[in-house]
């Protein structure tokens, strides 16, 4: 049996474990990032004296600030596309998956997770998951479905802190307690990535639940 003659939902899972690998590795790489910015940061590096004389320059430059810095920054720079890279691959993780166990609860077959994408490579969240996929009925006979629902809960805390400290950042005036609410809600919101994951982990398993039916069928003498 080859690739293209195996049954649809050997590669509907397929679809799913790539999104997780795909998750797993830019979490990898964003832990990496964070680590290395956290090895140049400012307040643990001993800056040492000592200073060259650039000609047509006032300023004399300190090396080891100037090398320290640009790595820094470089550094920073990387975290931050990684974060990125995180966030959207962790995403198309959860919402992926999600899209497949409601195809297959709802009688479908499809041969692969289907994902909209913009332009720029952005995700395009599907209209009936968004803003994050709805408590998933079919599933209540499976074993881990208080935790699958424990996840989304997590998901859908981040994702309204996300939207709540958004809308208090446009406001022309905060108060002081308004500010403090917006960072806390920041604060929550960036764990999305990472709830998205969790959950996107859950619902791989819970598609693997939905498709017992089909591959108890497609085995049948």
């Amino acid at each position: 049996m080859t690739r293209t003659t195996l049954p649809w939902f050997e590669t509907l899972t397929d679809s799913a474990y790539a999104l997780g690998a795909a998750a797993r590795e830019t979490r990898t790489a964003h832990q990496a990032a964070q680590a290395a910015v956290a090895q140049y940061d400012l307040d643990r590096v001993r800056l040492l004296d000592g200073e060259i004389t650039v000609p047509g320059l006032f300023t004399a430059p300190r090396p080891h600030d100037r090398a320290v810095m640009g790595i820094g920054k470089a550094l920073q720079e990387c975290q931050d596309r990684m974060e990125r890279l995180h966030t959207d691959a962790a995403l198309s993780y959860a919402y992926g998956t999600a899209w497949a166990i409601l195809r297959v609860l709802n009688g479908q077959e499809p041969p692969r997770i289907e994902l909209g994408l913009t332009a720029e490579g952005c995700l395009i969240i599907p209209a009936e998951l968004a803003p994050i996929p709805p408590a998933i009925e079919g599933l209540e006979r499976w074993c881990d479905n208080a935790k699958f629902d424990k996840a989304r809960q997590r998901w859908w805390e981040c994702n309204s802190a996300g939207e709540y400290a958004s809308a208090v950042a446009d406001q022309d005036y905060l108060a002081d307690h308004e500010a403090n609410e917006m960072h806390q809600a920041l604060d929550v919101a960036q764990g999305e990535a990472d709830a998205a994951y969790a959950y996107g982990v859950l619902a791989e398993s819970a598609l693997h639940y939905a498709l017992l039916g089909p591959c108890a069928r497609h085995n049948r003498p």
